[in-house]
């Protein structure tokens, strides 16, 4: 754990300061972070995060909010499947272990919740350190990237099914196309 640093579960007063952080943390060579904004706030509208899957990082040396990580329940050919959605840390922290920390606990929440998996878009040279891997070879798939882009990653735990394949829908997606 990292000194001076909490990780607990968000509150609905830490959700100002959560959107503050990922605007923040998505803003960057030339993007805005709005696309990772909607996602925090469709997916809480959404109700789609189970209790404890909405986690922050709070600098107890009175920074407030610097880390957020949220996930929600999405879809895999029909099967309800946990999904990472952004991870955030704000600029004023990177390098210091938050991103590092929020997603060891949330993982760790995972498995404890008796998720056989969890899946999400991202780097897989950040990712591959915490037990993500390629999903394309287990047949997962994202229409969004392509069916074997090696950015669509899956973090297996001791449930694991292999029957879980096939399509991956985020919870925002399917709000979107069924409206």
């Amino acid at each position: 754990m990292i000194e001076g640093l909490t990780i607990r579960s968000a509150m609905v007063d830490d959700r100002d300061a959560i959107l503050t952080v990922v605007r923040e943390a998505f803003s960057n060579g030339g993007r805005d972070g709005h696309e990772e904004v909607n996602i925090v706030q469709d997916t809480w509208s959404l109700a789609a995060s189970p209790d404890g899957f909405d986690v922050i990082a709070h600098d107890d040396a009175g920074g407030g909010v610097v880390g957020h990580v949220l996930a929600a329940l999405g879809d895999l050919d029909g099967r309800e499947v946990l999904a990472i959605a952004p991870l955030a840390t704000a600029p004023s922290h990177h390098g210091q272990g938050v991103g590092r920390a929020l997603m060891t606990e949330l993982l760790r929440r995972a498995e404890a919740a008796d998720f056989g998996l969890v899946v999400l878009l991202g780097d897989p040279a950040f990712y591959g350190r915490f037990g993500f891997e390629p999903s394309g070879p287990l047949d997962i798939t994202y229409r969004p990237v392509g069916r074997d882009n090696p950015h669509f990653l899956v973090r297996r735990f001791a449930g694991y099914d292999p029957a879980y394949r096939g399509e991956f829908v985020y919870c925002w997606e399917a709000r979107s196309s069924s409206t």
